[in-house]
């Protein structure tokens, strides 16, 4: 039995589509929500280690991108509420590497079933790097279900 879902979210067309499919499911089985969002600096606003200790006020994460991740989340959890107000629904933004963010709240949150949706990646990026969804569905401790 399902109890609780989680379904990552980035703004796109298949992160919509696979929050649709989480509602439903969430529905169905009469589960709760989590959406989450996970955001990664860009390398350009990393600041070196050593630089860290010698000025530690340097780490500072970027207001402006940290927002739009905040607005995606906000926007998500409207959509939730709006489409299945009988459904219970949190949210949650996390920072780091998205697959294995969502991987690690899967784990210690206890979820039943991870979603997310696909993105097409060019096929020679795919080769090297892979996608979030395939390295979720390979790492995470309980069915994943991506979406297209």
């Amino acid at each position: 039995m399902i109890e609780k879902i989680l379904v990552a979210v980035d703004g796109s067309e298949n992160s919509n589509r696979a929050l649709d499919f989480a509602l439903d499911l969430a529905e169905k089985y009469r589960a709760s929500v989590l959406v989450l969002n996970v955001f990664q600096l860009p390398p350009s606003t990393r600041v070196p280690e050593d630089a860290m200790t010698a000025f530690p006020s340097t780490l500072i994460v970027p207001k402006d991108f940290q927002k739009i991740h905040e607005e995606i989340l906000t926007k998500a959890l409207a959509r939730a509420r709006e489409v299945k107000p009988n459904v219970t629904v949190e949210s949650k933004l996390r920072e780091g590497e998205p697959a294995l963010e969502i991987v690690d709240e899967a784990k210690t949150g206890g979820f039943g079933v991870v979603v997310v949706g696909h993105k097409g990646m060019g096929r020679v990026r795919e080769i090297f790097m892979g996608n979030i969804s395939e390295k979720v569905a390979h790492l995470a401790p309980c069915p994943v279900i991506i979406v297209k």
